[in-house]
C-alpha cells in the first residue's frame, strides 16, 4: 500500500514538472480512490487468507434491533390567518351620523344596535308614505259606494223599462182594437224608448264607475309599497350587527353626512378563524376535507394549535404550481388574532411498522449510506435509503426490516462477511424510547 501512495504521489511530481500539474481537489480524490480500493483489497485478502488459515479475527461489536414504529405522514402548509367572516356595513340611504354605539375591538352580538342615523327625514316620508296610502283607500272607498248605486240605479231603470214595455204593449193592442186614439200609443211607445234610455245611460254608468273602482285600487296597491319602503328607510337608520363578532375597523364619527352605500364599521368573526394557505401540487393527492391540522405561529412559539380542513380548492394554480386550501381552528379565548402569519401540517397518513435504525448504526461513505446486519456471527453489508430523524433514531425506507438486527460500533472496520462478536445489544424495547 505504501508503493502505492509513492507511486502515486511520484506520478503526480512528474506530472506538475512536466507543466500538467493536476488539480489539488482531484489529486486528492484519487489518492482517496485509491487508498480506499488497496484498503478495500488488502482487507479482502487477509481475510481470505485468514479464513483459509481457519484463524481469522472477529470483530467486536455492539448490535441494536430494527425498530417498528408508526409514522405520521404529514403535508406542510404556509398561509395566513383570516377571520371566519368579514362584513362592511353601509347604509341604504344618505344622511348624518348620529351616534357610533362601537369602537375598535369591541365585541359585538348579533342584532346588536352599532350606529344609528338622523332619522328625520325618514320619519316625515314615513308620515307621507302613510297619508297617501290613507287618501288612496279613501278614493277607493267612495269609487266602490259609486259603483254601488249605479247598479242600483240599473236596477230601477230596468223594472221602470219593463214597466215601460207592457204599457206600451197594452196601448198597442187597446189600439188594434180601437179603444185609445193614436196619440195615447204614441205616447206609452215614447214612455218605453225613455225608460230603455235611462237603463243603457245607468249601464254606461255603472261601467264608469267600475274603471274607478279598479283605478283607485291600482292607486293603493302602489301606494302601499311606498309605504312599506317608508317603513324600511326608517328601519335602515340603525345600523346593527349581522353576526357575533368584534369591530375591525370604524369609519365613520357622529356628525359625518355621508352618502348611500358608505362605509360604516367592518365587522369580523374571530371564533373560529381560518387558515388559508397553498401545499406544493405533488401533495395534491393526499390532502382532503376533514384531515387534522396542527398551525405554529412565530407569535407563540414552541406550542401548537389543532384545526381542520374545511375546504380545498377543486384546481391547482398554473402559475405557482400550488393547490390552495382553508382550514378551520377554534378561537374561544380570541388568543389568535386574524393575519397572523401560519405554518400547518395537514396530517395525510400513518404508515405503520416503519423500520427505524440508531443513528450510530448508519455508515456513510461518498455519498452512500449502508448499515450491517448480523446474522449469527457475520454481518451483510446493505445500502440504505433513509428518511425522517425521531430523537436519534433514523428512518430506513428501503434496505431493512423491523426486528433484523444491525451492528452499532466498529463500523469502519466491518465488510461483508466479515466475522463479528457482540458484545452488547440494545433490545427493541430501547429503540422504542
Amino acid at each position: 500500500m505504501r508503493r502505492r501512495w509513492s507511486a502515486i504521489a511520484a506520478d503526480s511530481a512528474r506530472s506538475r514538472s512536466r507543466g500538467h500539474a493536476l488539480p489539488l481537489a482531484m489529486a486528492l480524490a484519487l489518492l482517496a480512490l485509491a487508498a480506499g480500493a488497496a484498503c478495500s483489497r488488502d482487507g479482502r485478502a487477509d481475510a481470505q487468507g485468514k479464513a483459509g488459515q481457519g484463524k481469522q479475527a472477529r470483530i467486536a461489536i455492539t448490535t441494536a434491533t430494527v425498530a417498528a414504529r408508526e409514522v405520521p405522514r404529514s403535508v406542510e402548509v404556509i398561509g395566513t390567518l383570516l377571520p371566519f367572516e368579514e362584513v362592511v356595513l353601509t347604509n341604504d340611504h344618505p344622511g348624518t351620523v348620529e351616534a357610533v354605539r362601537v369602537d375598535l375591538g369591541d365585541r359585538v352580538e348579533p342584532g346588536q344596535l352599532l350606529l344609528r342615523l338622523d332619522d328625520r327625514e325618514a320619519r316625515l316620508a314615513l308620515a307621507q308614505a302613510d297619508a297617501n296610502l290613507l287618501a288612496a283607500e279613501r278614493a277607493l272607498a267612495r269609487a266602490r259606494a259609486g259603483a254601488e248605486a249605479a247598479l242600483a240605479t240599473i236596477a230601477r231603470n230596468g223594472a221602470a223599462m219593463e214597466e215601460a214595455r207592457l204599457n206600451r204593449k197594452r196601448f198597442e193592442d187597446l189600439f188594434a182594437e180601437g179603444a185609445v186614439s193614436a196619440s195615447q200609443q204614441d205616447t206609452a211607445r215614447t214612455q218605453h224608448d225613455m225608460a230603455s234610455a235611462s237603463v243603457r245611460w245607468a249601464e254606461a254608468q255603472a261601467e264608469s264607475d267600475a274603471q274607478a273602482v279598479q283605478t283607485a285600487s291600482a292607486a293603493v296597491e302602489q301606494t302601499r309599497p311606498a309605504l312599506d319602503l317608508a317603513r324600511k328607510r326608517l328601519a335602515d337608520i340603525e345600523i346593527r350587527s349581522p353576526m357575533k363578532g368584534a369591530v375591525k375597523q370604524r369609519l365613520v364619527s357622529a356628525g359625518d353626512g355621508i352618502r348611500e352605500k358608505t362605509p360604516l364599521l367592518v365587522v369580523v368573526t374571530t371564533d373560529p378563524l381560518k387558515l388559508q394557505g397553498t401545499v406544493p401540487e405533488r401533495f395534491a393527492p393526499e390532502v382532503h376535507v376533514g384531515q387534522p391540522v396542527q398551525v405554529t405561529l412565530e407569535a407563540y412559539p414552541g406550542r401548537a394549535f389543532r384545526g381542520k380542513v374545511s375546504r380545498v380548492s377543486p384546481s391547482v394554480d398554473p402559475q405557482n404550481r400550488t393547490l390552495a386550501l382553508e382550514a378551520v381552528l377554534e378561537n374561544p379565548d380570541g388568543r389568535l388574532k386574524p393575519g397572523f402569519f401560519a405554518r400547518g401540517h395537514v396530517l395525510a397518513r400513518t404508515d405503520r411498522a416503519v423500520p427505524f435504525v440508531p443513528e450510530a448504526a448508519l455508515y456513510t461513505f461518498v455519498g452512500i449510506t449502508k448499515v450491517f446486519a448480523v446474522s449469527g456471527e457475520t454481518v451483510q453489508e446493505r445500502q440504505v435509503e433513509t428518511g425522517e430523524r425521531l430523537e436519534g433514531w433514523v428512518e430506513i425506507r428501503r434496505g431493512v426490516t423491523p426486528g433484523e438486527v444491525v451492528a452499532t460500533a466498529n463500523l469502519g472496520a466491518l465488510f461483508d462477511g466479515a466475522q463479528v462478536t457482540v458484545t452488547a445489544a440494545a433490545g427493541a424495547g430501547e429503540a422504542r424510547r
